[in-house]
């Protein structure tokens, strides 16, 4: 099992994915713009270890960091992420980051694909609902990069 998350300080997208690539739970956590960052981290802490122990996650997945306009909301959704990471390592569980342009090229096969057809391509993968949040979509589109990269490094390995 591999648990993707997109980290927010506001919301916080998660989904787990079977190795076999079928969606097990996905959702968004909502943190709110009220609470404060010591109940948001512990959310997100409380939250990712939950998941692990509930569905046996074996990998966590998310996007690496990326530039953000403003510098404190940047400074937030890193103690969220490190919230999530922490959370994952505590239970020996190993996190692997991706890079926006290889999630949208695992999904989509283009690695500048719109957040809709990256939306698209994800409804019709896991026949979701169209009203999925972008934290959501976010969650399942990484999950599903590192389950198709594992994949090719496993094929490499066996001389495929």
């Amino acid at each position: 099992m591999v648990l993707g998350i997109d980290p927010g300080s506001i919301c916080m997208g998660y989904a787990v994915l079977s190795f076999r690539q079928v969606r097990l739970a996905s959702g968004t956590l909502k943190l709110g713009k009220k609470r404060n960052l010591a109940e948001k981290t512990a959310a997100v802490f409380t939250l990712v270890k939950e998941l692990i122990q509930e569905h046996g996650v074996q990998e966590v997945a998310m996007e690496e960091f990326f530039y953000h306009k403003d510098p404190r909301a940047l400074a937030r959704i890193s103690h969220c992420r490190g919230a999530a990471m922490a959370a994952a390592a505590l239970e020996g569980i190993p996190v692997f980051e991706y890079s926006p342009m290889d999630v949208k090229k695992a999904v989509v096969g283009y690695g500048h694909a719109t957040k809709e057809q990256v939306a698209w391509m994800l409804r019709q993968t896991f026949s979701l609902p169209d009203k999925l949040s972008p934290d959501e979509t976010d969650a399942l589109a990484v999950a599903l990069c590192h389950l198709t990269q594992q994949h090719r490094l496993e094929l490499l390995g066996q001389g495929c």
